[in-house]
């Protein structure tokens, strides 16, 4: 009887360590998780090495550790360049985060590194190596919220979106050129931007065709249901 009472003391010991070491496994597995850090879209600055170390500062390991993640999101998302960043937590503890980046539309002139992006913020990046039209200097805000309007709308057009060169401001008007042709092209604003569009995809078509034809200086797109070809 003392030997079954013996072994019977004997089991719930063993038992009751198992117990306290499996917790304390399972506490140890989730302090110790992976992080993992994507981009589910294009990525342009290639901020993952940057989160990376941000995610070794004690501060970051705390709100890890408080599950504090829309903290975390919020911090990461204020990074330059970073519009957006999504964290969550796998069942096996692995920490994801998925970040996305601000889309450069444009440069604010030849030589410089800042850009703006569709909400017109400006942004500087020195490592940057994209083909992008480029805006005049000293354009007002106003100016740039335009141009972004009418550079969103281009960039829906396969043929367009890569020929942009450069924006300018003149008199109060919007303007810009293309790459393929030596003609400036006067938008004046972003209102009725879809059939500027039109119009200007039709006259650069009939352009290809007879360029003898229409050696024009500047095309005046701001006149409802016409062109208006100029020659200075």
């Amino acid at each position: 009887m003392k030997a079954v009472s013996k072994l019977l003391i004997f089991t719930m010991l063993f038992l009751a360590m198992l117990v306290v070491s499996v917790t304390a496994n399972i506490n140890n597995n989730r302090n110790n998780h992976d992080i993992i850090i994507n981009y589910p879209q294009q990525s342009y600055f290639n901020k993952q090495l940057y989160v990376e170390n941000l995610m070794q500062d004690e501060y970051y390991k705390g709100l890890l550790k408080e599950n504090l993640y829309n903290t975390i999101e919020e911090s990461i998302s204020s990074t330059p360049g970073i519009q957006k960043t999504e964290l969550y937590k796998l069942y096996n503890g692995n920490i994801i985060i998925d970040l996305y980046d601000r889309e450069p539309l444009a440069f604010t002139n030849l030589d410089s590194k800042f850009f703006i992006d569709e909400e017109s913020n400006l942004i500087k990046d020195d490592n940057l190596k994209l083909d992008l039209p480029t805006l005049s200097p000293n354009l007002s805000e106003k100016d740039i919220n335009e141009i972004v309007k009418i550079i969103l709308e281009i960039n829906k057009d396969k043929y367009l979106s890569g020929q942009v060169d450069r924006f300018w401001v003149q008199d109060e008007q919007i303007f810009t050129s293309l790459k393929s042709f030596d003609f400036n092209i006067k938008i004046g604003s972003s209102y009725n931007i879809k059939d500027k569009i039109k119009k200007l995809k039709a006259y650069c078509a009939y352009y290809n065709k007879e360029p003898s034809n229409l050696n024009f200086n500047q095309i005046d797109l701001t006149y409802s249901n016409q062109l208006v070809a100029i020659k200075n």
